[in-house]
């Protein structure tokens, strides 16, 4: 697949996400993809690292459960023949406390596998606000 196929493949799952249409989403993601854990793991519950297509679910479940989004929007897209990395800008609300987090650069890398599937995904922000607001 080429950078640009890859870019619009980022760019569908973000658009999937944004309507809350977990199938979409998971039709680009390889049977055993692999998302890493994030900053904050192990006390923020979404934050662990999740494998295959339910792990990827599960995931889904728990963002729903915890966060109500307000803003999610991509600022920038950075390509190579079997990556994609993300420059996104965040913020949203704790639902168990109502608390504001907010993530100017939340930085998101996806990589493909040769079918043009997503097989890994990591990301990097730093949690000292989000860690903040979950312990009130």
């Amino acid at each position: 697949m080429s950078a640009q196929d890859n870019i619009q493949t980022v760019k569908d799952i973000y658009a999937a996400f944004n309507r809350n249409d977990r199938n979409a989403m998971i039709v680009a993601l390889a049977e055993n993809v692999e998302f890493e854990s994030s900053p904050g793991a192990g006390e923020i519950p979404w934050a662990m690292a999740r494998h295959g297509h339910s792990g990827i679910a599960n995931l889904l479940d728990q963002i729903v459960e915890h966060v109500q989004m307000d803003v999610f929007e991509q600022l920038d897209f950075l390509a190579s023949e079997n990556q994609v990395a993300v420059v996104n800008r965040m913020e949203y609300s704790l639902k168990k406390n109502g608390q504001k987090v907010s993530f100017p650069k939340y930085i998101q890398v996806w990589t493909f596998d040769a079918a043009g599937k997503v097989e890994r995904e990591f990301n990097s922000y730093d949690p000292t606000e989000l860690l903040a607001a979950w312990r009130r």
